[in-house]
């Protein structure tokens, strides 16, 4: 089975919180699944950029990313959190290896219309290949969603959750899951709101538009249906194997 896995950024600043994706990426691994991580970052880039006193601003959620964040950007996520994610699993037995969607190519983008976001992109284009050797040499690749500008024109930063499903569409995967600090998706955005099993494709723009889902959640639930329109057959937010933490499963249109 091909795996993509999707870790939070919120989820690897918090103490403990680690041990649970660990485990079932282990899970994966020892069941001889491929498996490829793609990692966020956003609490740790927040914190770069108040410690060296730039501006953080934010539209509807994304980042705006000046020439002047875009350089923190690209140094925490394919620096600090992915050195540290490699680090981590390599204590839990995992062969890993860190990466970005600009290494070998592997990852295309355009930069999003509307307002200037600055050096902001939607992944346009896959190249699966270096996934797929490092995937032949038994190793769990770990990527920093970080894509090359279409025509070679830069860097550009990505929603680490748009970036694995694009890599989950382009893997031809048969298993995204999102791991998030809450689990799965709740009824509604208050603390210790009931676990929702199972949700429609067809319902997310419902769940967006009537804030039942909001914040991060937004860009998990809209990235899991354009994976399952684009053919990867089971979407998860929450664990795989752990059923008492639970999980949501999206169901196709």
């Amino acid at each position: 089975m091909r795996v993509v896995v999707k870790i939070g950024g919120s989820l690897l600043q918090q103490a403990g919180a680690g041990e649970s994706w660990i485990h079932e990426i282990q899970r994966f691994v020892q069941e001889e699944h491929q498996v490829a991580v793609v990692h966020g970052g956003g609490p740790a880039i927040t914190e770069s950029l108040s410690r060296a006193g730039v501006a953080v601003s934010f539209h509807q959620g994304q980042r705006i990313t000046t020439s002047e964040v875009l350089g923190h950007v690209v140094q925490v996520l394919r620096g600090q959190v992915n050195a540290a994610l490699i680090v981590q699993m390599s204590r839990a037995g995992i062969a890993a290896v860190g990466l970005s969607g600009v290494d070998g190519g592997m990852l295309q983008a355009r930069r999003l219309d509307g307002p200037d976001l600055g050096h902001v992109g939607k992944v346009a284009e896959v190249n699966p290949a270096l996934i797929q050797a490092l995937w032949q040499a038994n190793m769990v690749p770990v990527v920093a969603p970080l894509a090359m500008e279409q025509g070679g024109r830069g860097i550009l930063n990505c929603n680490g959750d748009g970036v694995a499903a694009a890599l989950a569409v382009g893997l031809q995967a048969d298993l995204m899951v999102f791991f998030t600090e809450r689990g799965g998706l709740r009824e509604s955005p208050e603390p210790g709101a009931a676990l929702v099993r199972q949700i429609a494709a067809s319902d997310i723009a419902q769940w967006i538009s009537s804030g039942r889902a909001n914040a991060g959640m937004v860009p998990k639930l809209e990235s899991a249906r354009d994976a399952l329109r684009h053919g990867v057959p089971t979407v998860l937010i929450g664990s795989y194997y752990d059923a008492f933490q639970g999980s949501t499963e999206f169901l196709a249109d």
